[in-house]
């Protein structure tokens, strides 16, 4: 999902965050935001009302949405499980915030100084404590599956958190993704890291991540890789797709 380069905040759905399933937001042209639908996943923003003035972009996962403001602060409603609560990171969020990027129940936020801040449910990557020290600086972009986030830093390597057999858990390819990674792509429970040499690496669910029965045509090559909901595709340079 997405690109290799750090996102820029521009109106519009990315393909690093989950749609709302229950509400809708509308970002008006002096700044201010309309929500209806469903009250407790943000079709009710009357608790948020009188701060969601100068917004620049709403991002949203299943039932919460995120407001990034012109002053890179960033304002959350709906379900307080999944994100819709900012409490616990309020004054973290308050200023710097380039981009927001989302699973299916929690946010997280990308600095303008390369740190992450996660917030919503703790399976689902809003808790982010046991690889904070890799967060702190030098991330450039995140992505993410279902449940889970993947962060490339500057050196190229990825970190990554929330759902463990989702993706959360890159322990067995570690030292893979320890440095050379150009972008990530995800289906719903995996990654799928295209390395600058042109290889992949993959993990999370086996049935959506063992690449092993094609690993000899992905270790060089690779130009693109394409998802869906349960599956990866390869584009080679030479034409061929794996």
């Amino acid at each position: 999902m997405g690109s290799q380069n750090k996102v820029s905040a521009t109106p519009g759905r990315t393909y690093q965050e989950f749609n709302n399933n229950y509400a809708f937001a509308a970002l008006k042209s002096d700044g201010s935001v309309i929500t209806w639908g469903a009250r407790g996943s943000g079709g009710d923003n009357s608790s948020v009302a009188s701060q969601l003035k100068d917004v620049n972009q709403i991002f949203c996962n299943q039932k919460a949405f995120a407001a990034l403001k012109t002053d890179a602060s960033v304002i959350s409603w709906g379900d307080s499980n999944s994100g819709g609560d900012q409490s616990s990171v309020a004054s973290s969020i308050s200023n710097g915030v380039e981009h927001i990027f989302s699973t299916t129940s929690a946010f997280a936020a990308l600095k303008n100084d390369g740190s992450v801040i996660t917030w919503g449910n703790s399976d689902s990557g809003g808790d982010s404590s046991s690889v904070a020290s890799f967060l702190s600086s030098g991330v450039v972009n995140i992505f993410s599956s279902r449940d889970s986030f993947a962060a490339i830093k500057s050196d190229g390597s990825v970190i990554t958190w929330g759902d463990s057999g989702g993706g959360g858990d890159s322990s067995s390819v570690r030292s893979s993704l320890s440095s050379g990674i150009s972008t990530i792509f995800s289906t719903g429970g995996a990654f799928a890291a295209l390395k600058i040499d042109g290889s992949v690496i993959t993990w999370g669910y086996s049935d959506a991540a063992d690449s092993s029965s094609v690993a000899s045509s992905l270790s060089s090559g690779v130009s693109k890789i394409y998802s869906t909901e349960e599956a990866f595709a390869a584009l080679k340079i030479d034409g061929s797709v794996i």
